[in-house]
């Protein structure tokens, strides 16, 4: 068992280690042996100076990267205890019926995937906070969106622009340019079709206009549609709420998906965690958990 700390351990092997070095390279003798026995100590004290380095840090900050759906998000929410009941319905044998069940505070709805990089910690108080893209990025993301809408059905084009479906669904959001779903009866049948009013933009003066005004037009209603200079909140605070979780759980899907109209699209989400909804957490002994995914946000191929 020691008797002293670590670091004051470290020190005083490093003050003996340094004795015998300098104690040897200053003997007369030069021989094989005694190169070979200051290289061994001088090595020892690196390791040391590691090992010295290791035990200086406070806390450590870990880091999950994986690629798109892989269960990173559902894992940090298990792992630190980011987790609560929700009442949701559910059809059971033909009938809605109200259940319980453990849901993740982070839950981004089925088939989704956070947008951006997470950084998760322990805090005093709840809040979630985001860093921004800026207007003219945004603009440009929304540019993009809108050349791919116009490429679609271009057999000549050289490049297809591909965005990646969170940056996609977030532009739709933040420009109300949804896709929408219209149910028609044919016969005993149902048939779903797909409304995108983005193409239906682009294609609706196809007689008037050629393409290249008729993009014109789609980016001007997606800009004036977005009031992009007026999306300045970047911080939500959780305090006095009754159901702190569901307020959490709410209020990250929104800011992932970009539901609300205050907030930009964001480039990092900070959700700060108080020791009230991390109860039997680990995450307080921890600088931060950090969610990062392997995608581009826009590419040409």
């Amino acid at each position: 068992m020691l008797t002293i700390q670590p670091q004051e351990e470290i020190t005083s092997l490093k003050q003996k280690l340094r004795h015998e070095i300098s104690k040897l390279s200053g003997a007369s003798e030069n021989n094989i042996p005694k190169y070979i026995c200051i290289n061994n100590l001088n090595s020892k004290l690196e390791r040391l100076e590691e090992i010295e380095k290791l035990l200086s840090i406070d806390k450590y900050k870990i880091v999950f990267i994986g690629t798109i759906g892989q269960g990173k998000t559902t894992a940090i929410c298990h792992l630190f205890n980011l987790i609560s009941d929700f009442k949701v319905s559910k059809t059971i044998g033909g009938k809605t019926k109200d259940v319980i069940e453990t849901r993740e505070l982070l839950s981004t709805g089925a088939g989704r995937t956070t947008i951006c990089e997470v950084i998760i910690k322990a805090s005093e108080k709840t809040y979630i906070e985001i860093e921004p893209y800026t207007v003219d990025e945004m603009e440009n993301l929304i540019f993009e969106f809108c050349d791919s809408i116009a490429n679609k059905d271009n057999p000549q084009s050289d490049k297809k622009i591909i965005i990646s479906q969170e940056i996609e669904r977030a532009i739709r959001n933040v420009t109300e340019i949804k896709i929408s779903y219209k149910s028609v009866s044919d016969g005993e049948k149902k048939i779903n079709f797909k409304i995108d009013k983005a193409k239906e933009i682009f294609d609706e003066s196809r007689e008037e206009l050629n393409e290249e005004l008729r993009l014109e037009l789609l980016k001007k209603t997606a800009l004036n549609q977005a009031n992009l200079e007026s999306r300045t909140t970047t911080k939500i605070k959780f305090e006095n709420q009754s159901n702190e979780q569901a307020c959490i759980k709410n209020t990250f899907a929104d800011i992932n998906s970009v539901e609300l109209k205050e907030f930009a699209i964001p480039r990092k989400i900070y959700l700060y965690v108080s020791s009230d909804i991390l109860s039997g957490s680990n995450l307080s002994q921890f600088d931060s958990v950090n969610i990062q995914k392997i995608i581009k946000n826009i590419q040409n191929v």
